[in-house]
């Protein structure tokens, strides 16, 4: 076939050989020109005709602090975020209600979703304090085998509390506190030792849950005596009793030793003094004349006495007797501070 194309080709004249060369050039250039076109040409973007799908976002609740364990959760610390559907975990809270006052089973750090499993479900979750009530507080007493009910108040039990204060020679009991949650005993709370129906061997520590003006009370009167638990049956008959209190005295406590009879010494009254006439001392003077010595003395005078504080400094106040008028002599000096 390409020779018969080749003896057409040697048949044609000039002029047609020059015509066929021109068409043939021309078809060349018009390959080559739509090559280096398709080479320079920018691809065109590819218009997407699928619409996109809308996402889907729900409301969660998200910590907006860190949240130690253990710690009661507040509305202070929370706040609502939207979120995907998609990227939402298992178990996401949606609302505050549930999950206010509720304690932290682990750490909980700012912008982490809270779940239910970061939380405690059950007080009983939370261990040792889930089993203290609201409003109490845990006290330890120490008890042995006597005090503690030989073992059989196990945890979880009500018991009553007595104290027994005891001298030399009696003994006094009374009821301390009533109706009073045993919360462990020998530091155990497990279930198998509630459950279990044999006693505890030897028990040595009970805690109890109380009020705090009670725990006071308690731990007063364990400094004066001996605290004593009695348990209670599952529904006792009276929930509360009377105060009680129980004194014995020792049959060897010495009797009392009897006490001296008082005589009682009639009172006379005061009376007056009567007016008893004295007879003062008759005043002495001597009298010298020449060898002689002659005396000479007053009339007897009463005297009545007067009552302390009326003139002078109390007694007798009587006046002196006059002394008769007698001749001056000369009469030796009278030795100072003399009667």
């Amino acid at each position: 076939m390409f020779t018969k194309i080749m003896d057409k080709v040697n048949d044609l004249r000039p002029k047609q050989l020059i015509a066929l060369a021109a068409v043939c050039g021309l078809l060349m250039f018009g390959v080559f020109f739509m090559i280096l076109s398709s080479v320079n040409k920018e691809p065109q973007p590819v218009t997407e005709t699928k619409e996109v799908a809308k996402i889907e976002t729900v409301k969660v609740v998200v910590a907006k602090q860190n949240i130690p364990v253990r710690t009661r959760i507040q509305e202070s610390m929370l706040q609502l975020k939207e979120m995907p559907e998609t990227a939402v975990p298992e178990g996401a809270l949606k609302d505050f209600s549930t999950i206010l006052n509720e304690p932290a089973r682990v750490t909980i750090f700012a912008g982490d979703v809270l779940t239910q499993q970061k939380l405690f479900g059950e007080r009983s979750d939370e261990g040792f304090l889930g089993t203290i009530p609201q409003d109490c507080r845990a006290v330890s007493i120490s008890v042995n085998n006597v005090t503690g009910v030989a073992g059989f108040a196990k945890p979880g039990d009500f018991v009553d509390l007595l104290l027994v204060e005891k001298d030399n020679y009696s003994a006094t009991t009374n009821i301390l506190l009533q109706n009073v949650q045993l919360l462990s005993i020998n530091q155990s709370m497990s279930a198998s030792a509630v459950d279990g129906s044999e006693a505890i061997n030897n028990p040595t520590i009970a805690t109890l849950a109380l009020r705090p003006a009670e725990a006071v009370k308690l731990i007063s009167a364990a400094k004066l005596g001996e605290i004593y638990l009695m348990l209670r049956p599952f529904k006792p008959q009276n929930m509360y009793v009377g105060e009680m209190e129980y004194t014995i005295e020792s049959i060897n406590k010495p009797a009392p030793k009897p006490e001296p009879v008082q005589q009682l010494v009639p009172q006379i009254p005061s009376q007056p003094a009567p007016n008893i006439p004295i007879q003062p001392q008759e005043p002495k003077i001597e009298i010298i004349v020449g060898d002689k010595v002659e005396q000479s003395a007053n009339d007897v005078q009463v005297v009545t006495p007067r009552p302390p504080g009326e003139g002078g400094r109390g007694g007798s106040t009587a006046e002196l007797p006059m002394i008769p008028s007698m001749p001056i002599v000369d009469l030796p000096p009278i030795p100072s501070g003399g009667n």
